[in-house]
């Protein structure tokens, strides 16, 4: 068979099966089992395959939900390539807002210390490490799959970046930091979720209780100690979540200090400050 015809029959399959990107998931799918980028799968459609198997295998696993990014191994984020597998949360596009607030207030406040609470893939630390290497960036996760996977993402791209396995902050010794950043959990148990996610990404990083807002009422009420004086808190948020947290931070004596919306135009990133801290100089 051509490639031209298999990705043809692959991107109406995928259609099928609800896959929106259907035509450009089929050319990812088809450049990883031929080891080409996605330029020489456009160019060459005459060309014949003499594995026709491994790629029905491939595409079986899509037709069947599991993430693309599960499946290739990688997920882009920021412009940059990061190692992803099953256990660990893959990296979202709306999640680039959480970097770019987060930057604006390290510039901003001339911060050097930050902590990525929920480290992940490692896609926040890493790149904001790589955009201010200055920075001096601790990570925390308590998955040590999550961890591992941070690492080698850390490693592969130079970035020097302290991990620690800790539930929230149990591991850091009462360290401050001037940021802290976080893309927690904020799925509620009832909540609909494509079988993508619901099926396959791990739930530690999904759900956070019955309302989702669990996790920001325990970071609300435990920040505080582990920032330095005028610190503040960076999270990323549900679509629907921004007055639910803004009032739930408010009231532990947090004020709003930024917000930022996704390409969408959500508010997806809160950012907060303690009101007895004082603003830095």
């Amino acid at each position: 068979m051509r490639l031209g015809d298999w990705l043809r029959s692959a991107s109406e399959r995928l259609a099928l099966r609800d896959v929106e990107a259907s035509k450009l998931e089929s050319q990812v799918l088809a450049g990883f089992a031929l080891n080409q980028d996605r330029s020489w799968i456009l160019a060459h459609p005459d060309h014949e395959l003499a594995d026709l198997g491994s790629l029905e295998i491939l595409l079986a696993r899509r037709l069947g939900h599991e993430p693309l990014a599960y499946i290739t191994g990688r997920r882009e984020f920021y412009g940059r390539v990061f190692r992803v597998q099953p256990g660990v949360l893959i990296p979202r596009q709306e999640t680039e807002t959480l970097v770019e607030s987060a930057l604006d207030a390290i510039d901003r406040r001339g911060a050097k210390t930050v902590l990525d609470v929920g480290v992940g893939s490692g896609a926040i630390a890493v790149t904001l490490k790589l955009e201010r290497p200055d920075l001096q960036i601790t990570a925390i996760d308590v998955s040590p799959v999550a961890l591992e996977v941070a690492k080698a993402n850390a490693f592969t791209m130079s970035a020097g970046i302290k991990f620690i396995e800790s539930d929230l902050f149990t591991g850091l010794n009462g360290r401050r930091f001037d940021l802290i950043v976080s893309n927690p959990p904020y799925i509620g148990r009832g909540e609909f979720l494509l079988p993508e996610v619901r099926d396959f990404e791990p739930e530690a990083a999904l759900f956070s209780g019955e309302t989702g807002l669990e996790i920001y009422e325990q970071l609300a009420t435990e920040s505080e100690v582990y920032l330095e004086s005028g610190g503040e808190v960076w999270l990323e948020i549900g679509y629907e979540q921004e007055m639910s947290v803004t009032q739930l931070w408010e009231d532990r004596g947090w004020r709003l200090v930024g917000q930022a919306k996704d390409l969408l135009g959500h508010v997806r990133v809160l950012g907060f400050q303690a009101v007895a801290s004082p603003s830095l100089s």
